[in-house]
């Protein structure tokens, strides 16, 4: 965790130092990440820097609580309290956080990074841990809404988490192919991740929704009683 020499900067000192080592991270994989070129792009002296984070990993452990802090607040958001419709409150969440990454795609692109961060002789299982925590944050969510009667009793909620995650992530190539978007490209030319229509959004996460409540495989045909 930061020291409290960072903690004690302003909101905007804190956040030119956090975006600067998001940017890092975001160029680069954990190992090439450089704190070098991060004081340099900062103008800080060396020692300085350390009296903010004390080390490389530390600080990419801080960037991790940062980035992740942000999306489990909108989860919060939606779905802590009673929700008459799963999927439609699904749908604006989905919405919101869409908002989110395209208002700040630095950090809706590192936390992308996270989960998929190869190098873990040097990481542990840092990136492993914080999938982890929140699938047990998303977890406990889903088994509040299937005690409110959302979710159907039979349903393990561990399982329907990692469901709805790949679904989730699932739609997201689903855009990026259809739309002919990339979301790496967009990061780093700064533009906003998802540079389309709120309705088209809306549009193709309802449908999706759709699918989810109604399912998609055909009932079965009656068969036709004989004769006799």
């Amino acid at each position: 965790m930061p020291q409290q020499t960072f903690l004690n900067l302003s909101p905007q000192r804190q956040r030119e130092i956090i975006d600067t080592c998001l940017d890092e991270f975001v160029r680069h994989d954990y190992r090439d990440a450089s704190l070098t070129r991060i004081i340099e792009t900062l103008g800080l002296a060396k020692g300085s820097f350390y009296r903010y984070f004390a080390s490389k990993r530390e600080l990419y452990e801080y960037l991790i609580e940062y980035t992740t802090g942000y999306t489990l607040n909108i989860f919060d958001r939606f779905f802590a309290g009673e929700t008459d419709d799963l999927l439609q409150t699904w749908v604006e969440f989905f919405l919101a956080c869409v908002e989110q990454d395209n208002a700040y795609p630095l950090l809706s692109y590192f936390g992308y990074r996270i989960t998929h961060e190869t190098d873990n002789v040097v990481l542990g299982d840092v990136p492993r841990q914080t999938l982890k925590r929140g699938l047990e944050v998303l977890g406990r969510h889903l088994r509040e809404q299937q005690e409110q009667g959302t979710i159907r009793d039979d349903v393990d909620a561990g399982q329907l988490v990692y469901v709805l995650l790949q679904v989730q992530s699932g739609f997201l190539d689903f855009l990026e192919l259809t739309y002919d978007l990339d979301f790496e490209a967009n990061v780093r030319a700064g533009r906003p991740l998802f540079p389309l229509p709120v309705d088209t959004l809306r549009s193709e996460l309802e449908a999706l929704a759709d699918i989810l409540r109604r399912g998609f495989v055909s009932p079965a045909p009656v068969e036709k009683g004989g004769a006799g």
